[in-house]
């Protein structure tokens, strides 16, 4: 913990973790040491492919995001997490089968304390901006609620937003014909997949959950004990001062122009595509 912090993880938090990014100084010293703790306690290990440093402070970012909000907190359940070239088959297979739909899985059967990531899912999750999926925080939204179920409720979480939160899942997984089109199918699988594909939309398109359903938004910000609206929208204030044609602040070596104020105008431009092309109801 005393050592210093390597400038390459550093690189790879500022140009690929937006929500590193938006944090103060402060907070982001904390997420640094997560960062270091969970590197120095779970396995990362590539499985026909290389888990290189950029992979490896991807998955701690994972880990680290959904329990920011908590303190103290440990995942009891993890000792390894395996890094596929590709997604994979239910018997954790990525050749010899026609259904390798799966891009990550955690704590099944006999892989108990092991998760299991697809590569290029990952590393999609934090660069492509024009969508809401993350499988790192999906995996790790699951081992939250693992942890939870055997270890108990972190302090800061009151039960009475679990007893909330559980009452709006069965009404929601009761009614799968009234499906909110913003939130893609498959969270309506069971209340554990809800859970955590909603997880995903909580922490990469917080603005987009809470002007859609802010009991929603305000239900998870109990949960997860993090206001991420609030901490996305004071990341593009910071980055409105910087010159189109100046470096962009968070160290890719590119110009504002075409990196981080590019994904920018790309998320404005696939939100309102979204919102024009939902159905309109009929008064």
């Amino acid at each position: 913990m005393g050592q210093p912090f390597p400038a390459l993880w550093e690189q790879v938090l500022e140009s690929h973790v937006a929500f590193f990014r938006a944090l103060p100084a402060d907070e982001k010293e904390r997420f640094r040491q997560l960062v270091k703790v969970f590197l120095a306690e779970v396995r990362i290990t590539g499985i026909q492919t290389e888990a290189d440093d950029t992979v490896r402070v991807l998955v701690a970012a994972s880990a680290a995001i959904p329990i920011f909000g908590f303190h103290d907190w440990e995942y009891h359940r993890l000792g390894e997490v395996l890094v596929y070239p590709d997604s994979f088959s239910e018997e954790y297979q990525t050749t010899g089968t026609a259904n390798k739909d799966v891009l990550g899985m955690v704590g099944l059967k006999q892989i108990r304390g092991v998760m299991i990531l697809s590569k290029p899912s990952l590393l999609a999750g934090f660069d492509t901006v024009s969508t809401r999926d993350n499988v790192g925080i999906h995996e790790f939204a699951h081992l939250v609620e693992l942890e939870e179920a055997e270890n108990g409720l972190p302090p800061e979480v009151p039960w009475q937003a679990v007893k909330h939160w559980v009452e709006y899942v069965a009404r929601e997984l009761s009614h799968p014909s009234r499906n909110h089109s913003y939130i893609r199918g498959y969270a309506y699988t069971n209340e554990h997949e809800f859970f955590a594909v909603l997880a995903e939309y909580f922490f990469k398109s917080p603005k987009l959950l809470e002007e859609k359903d802010p009991e929603l938004y305000g239900m998870l910000q109990e949960m997860f004990h993090q206001d991420t609206a609030s901490l996305m929208n004071l990341t593009f204030s910071r980055r409105a001062r910087y010159g189109r044609n100046a470096s962009c602040p968070c160290g890719s070596g590119k110009k504002y122009k075409h990196c981080c104020l590019l994904e920018a105008v790309e998320t404005k431009t696939a939100n309102a595509i979204e919102r024009q092309s939902a159905p309109r109801r009929v008064p």
